[in-house]
């Protein structure tokens, strides 16, 4: 009786020690899992930084134009009020008021429109200058891959690729 109470402890500890076994293995999975995670969120943060720190370059130059712009639209208002000045100290001397030279409407306006469409191709071209993120999706689009474009553009595959995943 007590040999086969031996036994009977003998498997059940045998039985006990194998649940155990696989327990340890699964939460040694997790735990690899959890480090896993950790590490691709860290990556993930990191390439959120870069790109942010992008974002906000883009921005200072965008900021730096508009201010550029409106400087120069300071410097002309300022070059007008200069001509009206002038024109009023010869108005006030007794000389005769400048001459002005009416053109028909039409030509008024296609020169306006010529004007104004090349105004728009120069706005264009000088906004169309090609950051990162653009080059990339292109180079994507021509088939590169996403070694090649990194090795390009001297950036991580993990920051082109979430360039790519958020275009």
């Amino acid at each position: 009786m007590t040999t086969i109470f031996l036994v009977f402890l003998f498997i059940t500890q045998m039985i006990s020690f194998y649940f155990l076994a696989l327990f340890y293995m699964k939460l040694s999975k997790f735990d690899d899992l959890e480090k896993k995670q950790n590490r691709l969120m860290k990556e993930m943060d990191d390439a959120i930084a870069v790109y942010l720190a992008e974002i906000k370059d883009e921005n200072d130059k965008l900021v730096e134009k508009i201010t550029a712009k409106t400087k120069g639209e300071k410097r002309t208002a300022d070059a007008s009020l200069k001509l009206s000045e002038k024109n009023l100290e010869t108005r006030k001397e007794g000389n005769p008021p400048p001459v002005t030279i009416t053109m028909p409407k039409n030509t008024i306006r296609h020169h306006a429109r010529q004007s104004y469409e090349a105004v728009k191709q120069n706005v264009l071209q000088e906004d169309i200058e090609i950051d990162d993120r653009t080059r990339a999706i292109q180079l994507y689009e021509d088939g590169k891959s996403v070694a090649e474009i990194a090795k390009v553009l001297e950036k991580g595959q993990t920051e082109i690729e979430l360039i790519l995943k958020f275009k």
